[in-house]
């Protein structure tokens, strides 16, 4: 029980550290827009431990799918333009012979409408504006079995809540060409194959975000395979730099499992 709350309060303070200020980055998920009913779906493993010395470290099956649900017309930046409806699940649980059990809050579902033109691979606008968050014009979100409600902000965050994966300010060309492993039989992607680190610090913790993916024009929304470990260390806030030891170390594992056609909305929101 010590071990699951000492886990548990890592986590809270990871995403405290997150959200507490300082440049957060956190688009990463979507690098192209695909047409209209097209989906993509991932599958992979969340892996969860003390340290590198953790013989049981904690594991859950992981599935993520990225939908285009639908086109509108609507106002953002002050003119009418053409947006998507996106919508993004998440399923996070122990896997058995029915599938997932995500219980309470392993499972989310975002539906969003997006402008089409912010929906970019770059790391920076036309504008200069950078490329951390999704903007929206207006969006819905389930968590767990709860009701459906308003998406009141402005853009959607995926880190770390819908995906370890984050957007990285300079991340490294490791191969142009390269041919993740995916799940998906009988086909191969070319991809990019990229490299990023992202590090946010405070007196006492030290989060360390370590993404390795793969990025193709001719997949739907443009992932592959993406690996990323997250190491959150703590220490005490008069204590130096030295003495950060890890509390936390998760890593996920996602492939690309199968792609889509003519697929509809799952989150019904009126």
């Amino acid at each position: 029980m010590a071990r699951l709350n000492l886990l548990a309060i890592a986590f809270f303070v990871s995403m405290t550290l997150v959200f507490s200020g300082g440049p957060v980055s956190a688009q990463g998920l979507i690098f192209n827009l695909p047409e209209d009913g097209k989906a993509v779906e991932y599958e992979g493993t969340l892996t969860q431990s003390t340290g590198p010395d953790d013989q049981a470290p904690l594991q859950w099956t992981c599935e993520l799918s990225i939908k285009s649900v639908g086109k509108e017309e609507a106002e953002f930046d002050g003119k009418v333009q053409p947006c998507r409806w996106l919508e993004i699940k998440t399923l996070t649980g122990k896997a058995g012979a029915a599938g997932i059990d995500p219980g309470p809050v392993g499972a989310r579902i975002y539906k969003v409408l997006v402008p089409e033109s912010k929906i970019i691979a770059e790391a920076k606008d036309a504008d200069g504006i950078a490329n951390e968050m999704l903007p929206i014009v207006k969006g819905f979100r389930r968590l767990g079995e709860e009701a459906v409600t308003p998406i009141t902000t402005p853009a959607l965050r995926y880190y770390p809540t819908i995906s370890l994966l984050t957007s990285y300010a300079e991340p490294e060309v490791v191969a142009s060409a390269d041919q993740p492993e995916t799940l998906v039989q009988g086909e191969t992607f070319s991809a990019a194959r990229m490299k990023g680190k992202l590090v946010m610090e405070s007196q006492k913790i030290r989060s360390t975000n370590e993404g390795e993916y793969w990025v193709s024009k001719d997949i739907p929304f443009g992932l592959a395979r993406w690996i990323v470990t997250v190491t959150t260390d703590a220490k005490d806030s008069a204590a130096p730099v030295s003495e950060f030891k890890p509390v936390t170390i998760k890593k996920v594992d996602m492939k690309l499992r199968r792609i889509r056609d003519n697929v509809e909305s799952e989150l019904v929101t009126e």
